[in-house]
C-alpha cells in the first residue's frame, strides 16, 4: 500500500512538470526561424502574395495570438488530438504511433547490448583494481563515452557493410514481419547507440562495486570462509546493482530521446527520424507532439524505475 500511494504521489508531482514540458515544446518550436506557409507557398508561386498567404495562415490557425494557439493545441492534446500533419495531412499521433516500435525497438536492443558488455566489463574491473583488466575496461568505458554516435555508427557502416559486406548499410524491417531477419538492420545501429551508455553503466557498476565491496558485511563474510564467488555474486552483486539499475533506467529514457542522430544515420524510419524532417519542413504539430509523447515517456521510465528501485532495497525509506 505504501508504494501504492508513493507512486500516485509521483504521478501527481509530474504534472506540473508535463504542464511546464508543453509550454517549453511549444515555445521551442515557435522559436525556428520560418514558418510553414512561406516552404509551403515558396514552390506554387504564391509566396509573395499576402493574400494568399493570409489564407493559408488562417488556415493553419498561425493567425491567431501565440497564447490562444497555445491554449487550442494544450486543450486539443488533453483530449488526445494532436491535430494533422501540415504536410501529409495525416493524424499526428496516428503518424508517431507508426513510427514509435521502430524507435522502441532500437532503444531496447540498444540498452540490452549496453547492459551485456557494461555488467560483466564493471564488475571484472571492480574484483582486479589496479590490474590490466580494470585498466582495459576503464579505456572500454572512456571510449565509449568520448566517442560521438553518429561518427561511431559511420566506422561500423564503413567497416562491416561497405569493406566485410556483412551486415546493410541502413534500412528496417519489423520484428513482427520476420524476427531474425530485423537483426541484421538492427545489428550495427543498436552498437552504435549503445557504446556510448555501455561506458556510462562500466564506470558506475564499477564505482558501485568497489563501495559494497569495502562494507563491513563483505569483509564478514570472507572472514566466515566463504569462497570469493559467493561474495560477490550472492552478498555484494544486488546491492551495488541498485544505483546502476536507477541510471540505466534513466539511460533508457535518454536513449529514446537519442535515437535522433543515429535514425538518421541508418535510414531509420522510427520517431527521431520523424521529428529532424518534420523540423526541416516547419510541420510544428509533429514536432510538438513527438517531442512531448517522448519526454512524457521518459517520465514513465522514471517512475518504473523507481518502483524497481524499492523492490531491490526495501530498506528505502517511501516519501
Amino acid at each position: 500500500m505504501n508504494i501504492l500511494i508513493y507512486m500516485l504521489k509521483r504521478i501527481v508531482y509530474n504534472i506540473p512538470v508535463v504542464l511546464l514540458l508543453t509550454i517549453f515544446v511549444f515555445a521551442m518550436v515557435r522559436f525556428l526561424p520560418g514558418d510553414p506557409a512561406d516552404i509551403l507557398l515558396s514552390g506554387e508561386g504564391g509566396a509573395e502574395d499576402p493574400v494568399v498567404r493570409a489564407q493559408l495562415m488562417k488556415e493553419l490557425g498561425l493567425d491567431k495570438p501565440i497564447p490562444i494557439q497555445y491554449g487550442l493545441w494544450l486543450w486539443r492534446a488533453l483530449h488526445g488530438n494532436f491535430g494533422k500533419s501540415i504536410y501529409s495531412e495525416e493524424e499526428v499521433f496516428k503518424l508517431i504511433l507508426d513510427r514509435f516500435p521502430a524507435t522502441l525497438y532500437l532503444a531496447i536492443f540498444a540498452m540490452i547490448v549496453a547492459i551485456v558488455v557494461a555488467l560483466p566489463a564493471g564488475i571484472i574491473s571492480a574484483v582486479k583494481r589496479q590490474k590490466p583488466a580494470d585498466y582495459g575496461a576503464m579505456m572500454f568505458a572512456l571510449l565509449g563515452i568520448s566517442l560521438p554516435e553518429f561518427w561511431f555508427g559511420i566506422m561500423l557502416i564503413i567497416f562491416f557493410a561497405l569493406w566485410l559486406q556483412w551486415l546493410p548499410s541502413m534500412g528496417y524491417l519489423s520484428p513482427f514481419q520476420d524476427f531474425f531477419g530485423s537483426f541484421k538492420f538492427l545489428i550495427l545501429p543498436a552498437i552504435a547507440l549503445g557504446l556510448r551508455f555501455a561506458g556510462v553503466l562500466t564506470r558506475m557498476t564499477r564505482s558501485s562495486m568497489l563501495d559494497e565491496l569495502g562494507q563491513d558485511y563483505v569483509r564478514t563474510a570472507r572472514s566466515k570462509g566463504l569462497s570469493e564467488k559467493t561474495v560477490i555474486w550472492v552478498h555484494t552483486l544486488k546491492n551495488a546493482l541498485i544505483p546502476t539499475v536507477t541510471i540505466a533506467g534513466l539511460q533508457f529514457g535518454t536513449i529514446l530521446g537519442g535515437t535522433v542522430v543515429i535514425e538518421m544515420v541508418f535510414s531509420w524510419p522510427g520517431v527521431g527520424q520523424l521529428i529532424v524532417n518534420a523540423i526541416l519542413t516547419r510541420d510544428y504539430l509533429v514536432v510538438q507532439a513527438a517531442v512531448l509523447l517522448l519526454a512524457i515517456f521518459f517520465l514513465i521510465v522514471n517512475l518504473i524505475v523507481d518502483f524497481i528501485y524499492t523492490i531491490l532495497n526495501p530498506r528505502i525509506e517511501l516519501t
